[in-house]
């Protein structure tokens, strides 16, 4: 009896040597296989997950406009000018924040919302004399000056049809779009420095007044980007990542302040000190967008 609890005992120890041995291996083992990741690792890891982000998101931005305009199209077709009116600005707010990618969908970019001369460098086909289409052609309808005539019903079908077809194509065009980061940066750059400003300014989309509620749109897009980079971008400027913070945050406070809901005050009800303020603002933001891309060498 004596020789068998001996022998147990034995068999324990053997057996407890023999698992100490495999974990300490194991520890070794996974030691040595968690290395660190170095700074191009994490930047190359970082840049890899903007990019797909910012593909999900457009996609995102292109699912809720498709419907959006389904709806905003019918009620203007059918001569329901309050809702189409009350539908207007939310709806587009989906388009301008797909609109850092605009260099990738420019032919239908033209179509949807053009030729509108506020778009500048990022519209080249915005001439003087040509016929209006799409939002803008809509927009002058919904929103008409002092002698114009209102458009047919076969007018109000033709534009509504081909509103929701081109936006339609949109939102198939985008699967499978990938930006890759720099092409982010100069977008978003380009976005806040032109219709940013533009919106800023009272210029865009003057006749139904609605620059805030587009402006909210523009940073919500060029703010996707930012966040997407920023991680990396503090390792190349951490005072320019931080200058963008607030620089970003002041925007969204100034829009956040015009908010009533899911709706904006018309650009027309912000006293001089505020349009002053906010164009500032926008301005500001736009020149440190501007240095992104250089500054991360992208």
């Amino acid at each position: 009896m004596k020789k068998h609890h001996s022998a147990l005992a034995l068999l324990a120890v053997a057996v407890t040597l023999v698992v100490s041995g495999c974990t300490a291996h194991s520890s070794t083992s996974m030691q040595s296989a968690a290395q660190p990741v170095t700074q191009a690792q994490f930047i190359t890891l970082q840049l890899r997950e903007s990019t797909s982000d910012f593909a999900v998101y457009l996609r995102q931005q292109a699912e809720q406009l498709d419907g959006g305009t389904a709806e905003f199209a019918a009620a203007y077709q059918s001569g329901d000018t309050a809702l189409a009116q009350a539908l207007n600005a939310p709806t587009r707010m989906f388009y301008n924040r797909m609109l850092v990618a605009r260099s990738e969908f420019s032919d239908l970019a033209a179509r949807i919302d053009g030729p509108d001369p506020a778009l500048g460098s990022l519209n080249t086909s915005a001439t003087a004399g040509t016929a209006l289409s799409g939002w803008q052609a809509i927009e002058s309808d919904l929103y008409p000056v002092a002698g114009q005539s209102p458009l047919t019903v076969e007018q109000r079908t033709a534009l509504a049809t081909a509103l929701t077809t081109d936006t339609h194509s949109l939102s198939e065009a985008v699967y499978g779009l990938s930006l890759t980061t720099d092409e982010q940066t100069a977008g978003a750059a380009a976005l806040i420095a032109t219709l940013g400003n533009e919106a800023a300014s009272g210029r865009k989309d003057s006749l139904s007044k609605s620059g805030v509620s587009d402006l909210q749109g523009y940073v919500d897009g060029a703010r996707i980007v930012f966040d997407g980079i920023r991680a990396v971008l503090v390792t190349q400027d951490a005072a320019l990542a931080t200058r963008l913070d607030h620089q970003f945050a002041a925007v969204q406070d100034a829009l956040n302040s015009y908010r009533d809901g899911v709706t904006f005050m018309t650009y027309d009800k912000l006293s001089e000190s505020q349009a002053s303020s906010l164009r500032s603002d926008v301005a500001d933001l736009a020149a440190s967008l501007a240095r992104v891309e250089p500054t991360m060498g992208l």
